[in-house]
């Protein structure tokens, strides 16, 4: 077995005046929105736009999300987020990603796990995904294949 080591993909981003709550730190749902850009920037950094996704008639869909807080984050912080797959069905169409969130500092502040899908926006359903999606996809995790 030969061992193919993940890509590694970090962004960051500064925290803004509309993601803070009233006690001057990032609320909670701005993580999840700055998950979400993540990994559009991660797509369309490597050529698959979402727009061009959707014209192909085909989105992302999430079923569920888990967060879990470790460090207080400040309005106007930099903040660094990665991006790993966890786990992807053999089709494609299911997968885990994992954000981990870290402070200017280098501390982690969250981690953040989506369970989503690929949707076929006009038949409504879950689909496999275009092969160059899984591929990249793939590029985020640790694969073990036959030499």
């Amino acid at each position: 077995m030969v061992l193919t080591m993940k890509l590694e993909y970090k962004t960051t981003f500064e925290v803004k005046w509309a993601d803070v709550d009233p006690n001057l730190h990032l609320r909670h749902t701005a993580y999840l929105d700055y998950g979400d850009q993540a990994r559009v920037r991660f797509f369309d950094e490597n050529g698959i736009s979402f727009n061009k996704l959707m014209k192909r008639g085909i989105a992302p869909i999430l079923f569920g999300t888990q967060t879990d807080f470790r460090r207080e984050v400040l309005l106007s912080e930099n903040i660094t987020l990665d991006l790993e797959l966890l786990t992807i069905t053999k089709d494609g169409r299911k997968w885990v990603i994992k954000h981990n969130v870290y402070k200017e500092n280098g501390d982690l502040a969250a981690e953040i796990i989506y369970r989503g899908a690929w949707f076929d926006l006009k038949e409504r359903k879950v689909v496999s995904p275009p092969v160059e999606v899984y591929e990249l996809m793939t590029t985020l995790m640790d694969v073990e294949h036959e030499e």
